[in-house]
């Protein structure tokens, strides 16, 4: 029997896809580029979910929002309290302890309030669900504290993330000593917002050309339509409308500035690998759980959308038998990782038969699906299938959109109700609904409700209003 592989999770949040699938982007990332050339790149990984909570939630679990649960970011308002998975969910990393993996984790976890500790998995640093009062030390260690401190201030020049990779670079030694195959995930804050950033990786980016701004910059959705959903924005810092070319280029600096940092740590965390004699037995993975708006279409962050920016991920996995750098086409999703990994980690008797063909190298997918339930609260249903060349979104409650990719990449026009492309969207629709059926998609029932009572919905039947048949 071949001996099983470990496998290296490195998971940032809120990593655009183009800073390294564009050749003339500006981001300056080294040591990705370099791990590029050894590794495999699908350049066509999409989130299920562009939001954290959600997505997580599917990458843990290999299943969608609407199955494990974990619909929102928040927890107990309205009647949409689901920011966590629900309790009778099983982790990947539950499974992969079951059989034999000795299992750590570092970050953020961003699940609820049962974490891997509650779940029996101890070698763990976890740090609480947003970390949105942060970058400064924080004293976090194996077997501690649930929930520790954060502040706003880096104080003494070891930052959130930077401690999160030290404490992976301090367990590598023990991993590598012992004989059982190990499963180590990362999961960073950066480069999400608050971009507090060394200033020499800002400084990288301080000969950006001053007119530097998407050519979609604050657009205005009243003159594109637009669903109504993307009218309002749900937190301050989503809001563009104020901001000049020069605040978007001073952004633009840190948020690239926190990508390059994010570099320089992930390089230092391969080296260690390298140095602990772990390269030829260890899968190690790059990816994001969503992308960032940044300036696009007039928001920042994410909402209740499905443009490019951030449903669009990088991926890269470098299988130590396979290092010949190739990018692959097919379509693949952020809740399918964990399936690649254990089966190339030959680790296979984890999975199921069904799970096993969702292997990134043996899917053939030629579409993404696409999904989006609530944001902080408020309730937003969103369904989306994106092929080679087109994009359809429906909604029971909003108008549809359809972009053509090739003519309009920016996705700047609706084209939903364009007789030239009534077949098109037809189509997609079609198959887009097969697909919900097939997942069990509660909006592809009559009354576009979740079951009275279930988890996802917990409103009484005389709550429900039926909105008829589709």
């Amino acid at each position: 029997m071949q001996k099983r592989k470990n496998m290296l999770l490195f998971v940032t949040d809120q990593w655009r896809w183009d800073t390294l699938h564009l050749p003339d982007h500006p981001a300056k990332l080294p040591n990705l580029r370099a791990f590029a050339k050894e590794a495999a790149t699908f350049s066509n990984a999409f989130t299920p979910v562009p939001l954290c909570t959600p997505a997580r939630g599917s990458l843990f679990t290999g299943k969608l929002p609407h199955q494990h649960g974990a619909m929102d970011n928040v927890q107990g308002r309205s009647f949409y309290p689901h920011g966590k998975l629900h309790p009778e969910q099983v982790t990947y990393l539950e499974r992969l302890q079951d059989d034999g993996y000795r299992l750590s984790f570092i970050g953020k976890w961003h699940l609820g309030d049962r974490t891997l500790l509650d779940r029996g998995i101890h070698d763990t640093a976890l740090s609480d669900g947003g970390d949105m009062d942060l970058m400064k030390t924080a004293e976090i260690t194996f077997g501690g504290p649930r929930n520790s401190p954060y502040y706003a201030t880096i104080t003494d020049g070891v930052a959130l993330d930077e401690q999160r990779v030290n404490l992976a670079i301090d367990k590598l030694p023990e991993l590598a000593a012992s004989d059982q195959p190990f499963c180590l995930v990362v999961c960073l804050h950066g480069p999400h917002f608050p971009h507090h950033v060394p200033k020499e990786f800002v400084d990288l980016y301080k000969d950006l050309p001053k007119d530097y701004v998407p050519d979609n910059w604050c657009e205005q959705f009243s003159e594109q339509g637009k669903p109504a959903a993307q009218g309002a924005y749900y937190w301050p810092c989503q809001d563009t409308s104020h901001m000049t070319q020069q605040d978007w280029r001073r952004t633009a600096q840190h948020y690239w500035g926190f990508c390059s940092w994010i570099d320089a740590l992930f390089g230092r965390l391969c080296a260690a690998v390298s140095d602990n004699g772990l390269d030829d037995d260890t899968l190690i993975a790059f990816t994001a759980d969503h992308g960032e708006m940044l300036g696009a279409h007039g928001w920042f962050d994410k909402g209740p959308f499905f443009y490019e920016e951030v449903v669009r991920i990088p991926m890269m996995v470098k299988d130590p038998s396979v290092t010949d750098g190739t990018t692959h086409d097919n379509f693949v999703s952020f809740h399918d990782l964990f399936p690649t990994l254990i089966d190339r980690a030959l680790a296979g008797e984890v999975l199921t038969d069904a799970e096993r063909q969702r292997s990134f190298w043996r899917s053939d997918a030629d579409h993404a699906f696409l999904g989006y339930d609530a944001y902080q609260g408020r309730q937003f249903r969103f369904r989306g299938i994106r092929s080679a060349r087109y994009k359809y979104v429906w909604s029971p409650h909003d108008i549809a959109e359809l972009y053509d990719l090739e003519a309009d990449p920016q996705e700047r026009h609706n084209r939903a109700d364009d007789p030239t492309l009534a077949e098109v969207r037809q189509d997609l629709h079609k198959t887009l609904f097969d697909w919900m059926r097939a997942e069990g998609d509660w909006l592809a029932g009559p009354g576009h409700h979740a079951p009275v009572g279930s988890y996802i919905d917990g409103r009484a039947a005389s709550e429900q209003h039926d909105h008829g048949p589709m």
